[in-house]
């Protein structure tokens, strides 16, 4: 099998981990001491003072208070309260919504709280800015992209027990009094935005939260979607989703966490079709967040998985390339129910880290082992 030029060019310059030493992820360092109904968390450089920083979406369905960490440089945090108000928060997605230059953050809760955009003044200072889509949105997690091709994200919620939906950006972050509109998705509770027919317009694969079929909607450009194509099972309980060129074909692919039958690849096929393919794990692990990201720098994508019940714990699963071999590495306690994943060299070592978002146990941050 040909290698992508990321992974060709990964492997001339010898950064290569070998398969029998895997990346390790045995220390650790609680972001909260408490135990609360975490649900995600988000890894960027807020200050602009060159480290990552981290943001903890709380609540759910009981509200709390969202947590700003600001790396202090020197292996902590300076913790801060993002609002003074309490809400139900699902996800707190950073990206810069105003095209200032500076990460901005979308935070999507659960009815009957508004959703809420904040803008970040450069130095990890956020004031709010508005809100977006409905109140009564049973909303759970949330992402941005450019859906019609005009330069600014947009914002997209997916909803249990509903119709998701997507509103406009007009250039400058705010959405107030942007048209929001339903996608026909019946019920989800995590949405990926990604070109998964490499048409250069960003389509959405929707799982299924509740017993039905999942789908991805096509773009035709302009944020239109009433192409979709079915991926996975007639009847699923997706929980999370995630994208990545798994087998390096230069074709987007997934994994879709399941709460009754785990996690799962599905493979693009090279037409915008995706394929069942290798189950992550075992399948009656009810799966509750999953991240892609090349943690051991090999030029091969990488899962990550968090469970929904306490017990089995966390794991990474090291991908060869192919898109059908893993090496399972697991970490953590195995307390609590994983929500949120969020990925990045936090202490600044050159290896990606792991934070994961606990409801029931405290919120931890986990460092790669060189």
């Amino acid at each position: 099998m040909k290698l992508g030029f990321l992974a060709a060019l990964i492997l001339a310059m010898g950064f290569v981990a070998t398969p029998s030493q895997p990346r390790q992820y045995s220390t650790h360092l609680n972001l909260e001491e408490t135990s609360e109904t975490s649900a995600n968390a988000s890894i960027g450089d807020l200050d602009g003072d060159g480290d990552l920083d981290i943001v903890l979406a709380k609540g759910r369905h009981w509200p709390l208070v969202n947590r700003v960490l600001l790396n202090n440089g020197r292996g902590g945090f300076e913790a801060s309260n993002l609002a003074p108000n309490a809400d139900r928060s699902y996800s707190a997605v950073l990206a810069d919504l105003d095209g200032n230059g500076t990460p901005d953050m979308v935070v999507s809760n659960d009815r009957p709280d508004g959703k809420v955009v904040y803008f970040n003044d450069g130095k990890g200072q956020f004031t709010k800015g508005g809100s977006w889509g409905a109140p009564e949105w049973t909303t759970r997690n949330a992402t941005v992209a450019d859906l019609n091709g005009d330069g600014a994200l947009d914002i997209i919620a997916a909803n249990r027990g509903g119709q998701s939906g997507f509103c406009l950006n007009n250039g400058s972050g705010v959405f107030d009094d942007a048209p929001c509109v339903l996608i026909p998705a019946e019920s989800a509770t995590s949405i990926v935005a990604a070109d998964f027919n490499n048409d250069k317009a960003i389509d959405l694969a929707i799982p299924h939260r509740d017993g039905g079929q999942s789908y991805i909607y096509l773009n035709d450009g302009k944020a239109g979607f009433a192409k979709t194509v079915s991926f996975g099972p007639p009847v699923s309980s997706a929980r999370a989703v995630a994208a990545g060129d798994l087998n390096g074909d230069g074709w987007l692919d997934v994994v879709v966490g399941d709460q009754l039958t785990g996690a799962r690849v599905y493979l693009n096929d090279g037409a915008g079709k995706l394929v069942a393919g290798a189950a992550l794990g075992e399948t009656s692990l009810p799966t509750g967040a999953v991240r892609i990201a090349d943690l051991d720098r090999d030029g091969h994508a990488d899962v990550v998985i968090g469970y929904y019940d306490e017990g089995p714990t966390p794991a990474v699963f090291f991908g060869d390339g192919t898109g059908a071999t893993f090496t399972r590495v697991a970490f953590g306690d195995g307390k609590g129910a994983v929500y949120g994943i969020a990925i990045g060299d936090v202490n600044g070592d050159g290896v990606p880290d792991i934070a994961t978002a606990r409801s029931g146990a405290p919120n931890v941050l986990y460092f790669g082992k060189k």
